[in-house]
């Protein structure tokens, strides 16, 4: 019966088939032909990806004052450490020292107030805006109490933390806005930080002083009069931006756009966390009185900008500022000073609404 004799052949291939298929090896990971990965490529289950390589930043800050604070926040809660920064922070009284570090190399990254780093860019530095925190004037002309009214200040000594700094403008702005010549008999003395103003004027070194938040709360409270209240003007200005050269856009791209991811999660926890924020300011600033931290610092959490936006009519005001010195300020646009490419990047990854929601 050859029909028969077929069937039951195929009936003994097909129970050999099945015990040799049973019995060969399962294939694993393991022995799984490796493919190469290119950059970018996630690892496998079996192989973590390693961490991105450490970088390192030189970082200056300008002014002991609150709106400075946010690098502050970001190192002392771990922040720039999380995002792979080994940030060494240095303090550089004033603008102007500031922008001659950053040019010179010495440092990579600058929180400082705009006009020195356009009045640097005008005369032909590679100085350059890339993020901003505070497009407000803030802070106030405190004098000694028997001076009454800004024309009171003619024939006195000012004191402001260096020739060009935020505070400075300060007492220009306030005394432009009273229809005062701002260098019309007042000496202009640089007496350096906010508490080392307040002292001068508690010493009798100095009559009035520029002072920004929380600074002139504490020399307020020290018994000084608020001679200008600048703030209530609401004075478009860039006070408080990120700053670096071209060059170092060109050469360490990466170090600069995790640096502004770490710099507004900073931002995010300055304006979350007001206990611990104020405890960093007060550590940096030296200014230990209770409510000045607290006035200060609600005054600066107001204003924030929470994704590091860059002002273009703030910086506008700059070059205006700064025409009646540099008349190639009046010709220049407010874009040639920035380079928003890093933040544009971080808006439209959505960070800043991951980090916000």
């Amino acid at each position: 019966m050859p029909g028969y004799r077929l069937t039951r052949l195929a009936g003994i291939v097909l129970v050999v088939a099945v015990i040799v298929s049973a019995c060969a090896p399962t294939p694993t990971a393991t022995t799984a032909p490796s493919v190469a990965r290119g950059p970018g490529a996630e690892a496998s289950a079996s192989e973590p990806a390693a961490p991105p390589p450490r970088l390192s930043v030189q970082l200056a800050y300008t002014a002991l004052v609150a709106s400075q604070s946010v690098s502050w926040i970001a190192q002392e809660s771990g922040i720039f450490d999380r995002h792979g920064l080994d940030v060494n922070m240095s303090f550089i009284n004033g603008g102007p020292a500031g922008v001659a570090a950053l040019v010179s190399g010495e440092v990579d990254v600058l929180i400082v107030g705009a006009a020195s780093i356009v009045r640097a860019a005008l005369q032909g530095s590679d100085a350059v805006l890339i993020a901003g925190t505070k497009n407000q004037l803030l802070g106030a002309i405190m004098g000694r109490p028997e001076i009454r009214t800004p024309a009171e200040l003619r024939g006195r000594r000012v004191g402001v933390a260096s020739r060009g700094s935020n505070s400075e403008l300060v007492v220009r702005v306030g005394l432009q806005r009273n229809g005062i010549d701002p260098d019309d008999g007042i000496t202009y003395l640089a007496v350096g930080s906010g508490n080392q103003r307040l002292a001068a004027m508690q010493q009798g070194a100095i009559d009035a002083c520029g002072c920004i938040p929380p600074d002139n709360i504490a020399a307020e409270e020290a018994g000084f009069r608020v001679i200008v209240d600048v703030s209530k003007m609401n004075y478009r200005y860039p006070a408080t931006q990120v700053a670096t050269t071209r060059r170092k856009i060109q050469e360490q791209p990466e170090l600069l756009r995790r640096f502004l991811a770490a710099f507004a999660e900073g931002v995010h926890r300055y304006k979350t966390d007001p206990e611990f924020a104020m405890k960093v300011i007060a550590k940096y600033s030296q200014v230990d009185d209770p409510r000045a931290l607290q006035v200060g610092y609600e005054a600066e959490r107001e204003i924030m900008e929470p994704d590091l936006r860059l002002d273009l009519e703030a910086i506008r005001a700059t070059l205006e500022e700064l025409a009646p010195i540099m008349p190639q300020a009046l010709q220049a646009n407010p874009e040639e000073f920035i380079d928003t490419r890093f933040v544009r990047e971080l808006e439209a990854s959505g960070y800043f609404q991951r980090l916000w929601r």
